[in-house]
């Protein structure tokens, strides 16, 4: 049962970081077109949006 916990939460902590990569190429795409970024997420960052107003 401690084997499938420390996976679920390892799997949890990968995707979480790979949004949070995603979220922050987003916002330098945003940013070097000379946009203000909007972000919207949550902590996980398993739901998120990225708004860009130039």
């Amino acid at each position: 049962m401690r084997k499938y916990l420390f996976i679920m939460i390892a799997a949890l902590m990968l995707l979480s970081f790979i949004n949070h990569r995603s979220i922050y190429k987003a916002v330098q795409l945003c940013e070097d077109g000379k946009g203000t970024p909007q972000v919207q997420k949550d902590i996980f960052a398993f739901n998120w949006s990225v708004g860009c107003e130039l």
